[in-house]
């Protein structure tokens, strides 16, 4: 069944038979997009339909969403859309782990710089546009899914946009699992590329009553291969009696870099 809802001024359609939303999480939404300032640049690598890709365009934010269920994907797009924010969201329908990589990877002209006008020319061009058009992607740069299709003019606020130089946050929303795609980032920036702050990585999970943050904390530190400093836990909600759902926010520890 395809509805429209709204959460903080914001407008999401989506159909509940295809994907996933929890109305209890708004005011989590609410308080991880207070963190945000206009400008920052936002991966969001289990987006779901939008709801923190969305709030974070409204502030202002530069926006790469993922999620790997296409219809996820197809209403994240129609939802950008809808709350007027297309031209700072760039949609992506691929693996998780892919997605970062291949928003990380430096482009060859800034691993080789050369002399050649012809190759001056061409790095001019050198930016996350490579990769992101206003329609959204699959791993095989491939439409995932038949629908209502926008223009295909690049995205303006995207287009100059190089996430292997900075990235604000990362948010991992994915409690059942997220905690494992910690490795994703073993390696993944160079250091010689990147610009200002390393970024502040959001990982959901679940912790059990008979689980302590120490334990969650040390699994995330060696799924990672580096250590944490200063985790900031937050308790989102109960999910069952013995159940919680937390979200681990930290730095990106300087080691992790390649």
């Amino acid at each position: 069944m395809v509805t429209d809802l709204k959460q903080y001024g914001a407008t999401f359609q989506l159909d509940y038979g295809l994907v996933y939303w929890n109305s209890r999480l708004e005011h989590e939404h609410i308080r991880l997009a207070s963190q945000f300032k206009p400008g920052d640049i936002i991966c969001d690598m289990f987006a779901g339909v939008g709801p923190f890709a969305i709030p974070a365009a409204k502030i202002g934010c530069e926006v790469f969403a993922n999620d790997l269920n296409p219809n996820s994907a197809y209403y994240l797009k129609i939802n950008a859309e809808k709350n007027k924010v297309d031209d700072r969201v760039a949609v992506f329908n691929m693996d998780a782990r892919k997605f970062i990589q291949q928003l990380m990877q430096v482009p060859f002209c800034e691993v080789n710089p050369e002399s050649d006008v012809s190759i001056l020319k061409a790095c001019k061009t050198c930016s996350v546009q490579n990769n992101v058009e206003t329609e959204y992607r699959n791993e095989n740069n491939a439409i995932s899914k038949p629908g209502r299709r926008g223009t295909n003019k690049r995205m303006r606020s995207l287009s100059n946009t190089k996430p292997w130089e900075h990235v604000d946050h990362v948010i991992m929303n994915l409690p059942a699992s997220a905690l494992q795609f910690l490795d994703v980032f073993r390696d993944l920036i160079q250091r010689r590329h990147w610009k200002g702050s390393l970024p502040w990585i959001h990982c959901y999970c679940f912790m059990r009553s008979n689980e302590t943050k120490e334990q969650i904390l040390s699994e995330a530190e060696s799924t990672l291969g580096a250590g944490i400093q200063e985790p900031i836990f937050h308790r989102v909600r109960d999910v069952a009696p013995n159940k919680a759902m937390f979200c681990l926010s930290f730095r990106l520890p300087e080691e992790a870099l390649l």
